[in-house]
């Protein structure tokens, strides 16, 4: 062993800084991969959470004596299925009822319940996303046959 040599032999001067290059170049691409998956995580839970909603909307809305009172209700019943699972809809949530094939609510009809969350990514200030992305679910009901209406 050469005097003043370190204790595990000559040192290569050509590593010096590598892991601090791969640091910098791996680093943004994690972040962004990260946000990507946060953003994906998010538009999941608020897809499910509205297709719980039109659900719910929908049934409630089939339940209803007429066409004004179902809407009222689905409105009602839709909010209150979005606020307790947690997501934020900007602007609220926007239900609308429908009736395929023509006959209006009725015994014997389907209502069509159309609902639709505008949910915020723009806070992910990382990305470059829309502000908001508007996630719609549509649901479908029969009016029952055996109640008065």
């Amino acid at each position: 062993m050469t005097p003043g040599a370190p204790a595990g032999g000559p040192r290569r001067r050509d590593d010096d800084g590598a892991a601090t290059t791969e640091m910098v170049l791996v680093m943004p691409v994690l972040i962004a991969f990260l946000s990507l998956v946060v953003v994906a995580g998010r538009l999941t839970d608020a897809k499910s959470d509205v297709v719980s909603a039109a659900s719910d909307a929908a049934r409630a809305a089939s339940l209803q004596a007429n066409a004004q009172a179902a809407q009222a209700q689905a409105q009602a019943i839709a909010e209150d299925s979005v606020a307790g699972e947690g997501i934020e809809c900007v602007g609220g949530i926007r239900v609308v009822l429908s009736y395929p094939g023509g006959g209006g609510f009725a015994r014997g009809a389907t209502v069509q319940a159309t609902v639709s969350c505008d949910v915020q990514t723009g806070d992910l200030a990382l990305l470059d996303l829309p502000g908001v992305v508007t996630v719609t679910e549509r649901a479908w009901e029969p009016v029952d046959t055996h109640r008065s209406l």
